[in-house]
């Protein structure tokens, strides 16, 4: 439980909403392909969906390692 409170976490221990986001994110984009792969092509998610959705987790991890990197005022 530990590690997983550490990895949500930024440099000064407050909780990331990016890292956040963009963990819950993958998890259930992983659990809804992974679901879909086994139900009928038309019940799959539309390209744009999931296009989307990769964006939005994209964004979420890039602003992490930018702030990571970024010097402190």
């Amino acid at each position: 439980m530990e590690w997983l409170k550490k990895m949500l976490s930024d440099e000064s221990d407050n909780p990331s909403t990016k890292r956040i986001i963009a963990m819950v994110g993958s998890a259930v984009m992983f659990i809804t392909l992974f679901v879909n792969s086994f139900s009928e092509v038309s019940k799959a998610p539309s390209a744009e969906l999931i296009s989307g959705c990769v964006m939005i987790i994209s964004v979420a991890l890039g602003a992490t390692s930018i702030d990571k990197f970024s010097k402190k005022a």
